[in-house]
């Protein structure tokens, strides 16, 4: 019986102690440098089926820029994300015009030269703002891609695959 008062006794005394200590989170420091970053290699290594990077990670951020009949405009932003330190890079941002449904009739104040379109019909307009990557060509990329369409179904509370 007396084993058993002086384990409760250890046992309250530890949890007493234990939950008045500070336990602080030190920010954890990265060597990485995200300007630096080869990411038309990484891209490339995950499409061939490499394991994703466990340095840095590829994100598509959206908003709304304008709601439109028959489309929307959204703002696509490609970022890389250090993992180890939780920075961010911007890649690139362009304007995208989502069709509501096919066929619909896009009338913007950007002729048609200036827009590409991408495999489920949305199209990117070109812009003339000078980045080190283009939205376009890092579409092309699976990861960019379903990271791309899981945000734009996030914004506008839709089903696309």
């Amino acid at each position: 019986m007396k084993s058993i008062k002086k384990i409760t006794v250890i046992t309250l005394i530890l949890v007493g102690v234990l939950s008045f200590s500070k336990f602080e989170n030190q920010p954890r420091k990265s060597s990485l440098n995200l300007t630096e970053v080869n990411v038309e290699d990484l891209l490339s290594k995950e499409e061939l089926g490499w394991r994703p990077s466990s340095k840095v990670m590829f994100y598509v951020d959206t908003e709304i820029v304008k709601k439109s009949r028959g489309f929307s405009e959204i703002k696509a932003n490609v970022y890389v994300l250090d993992r180890i330190s939780g920075a961010t890079n911007l890649l690139t941002s362009n304007n995208i015009l989502l069709p509501y449904y096919k066929g619909s009739v896009i009338r913007h104040q950007v002729n048609n030269a200036n827009l590409l379109e991408l495999k489920n019909g949305d199209k990117i307009i070109a812009n003339n703002i000078n980045s080190t990557y283009s939205l376009n060509d890092l579409m092309k990329y699976r990861t960019i891609y379903e990271s791309y369409i899981r945000s734009t179904n996030k914004l506008l509370n839709i089903n696309r695959v």
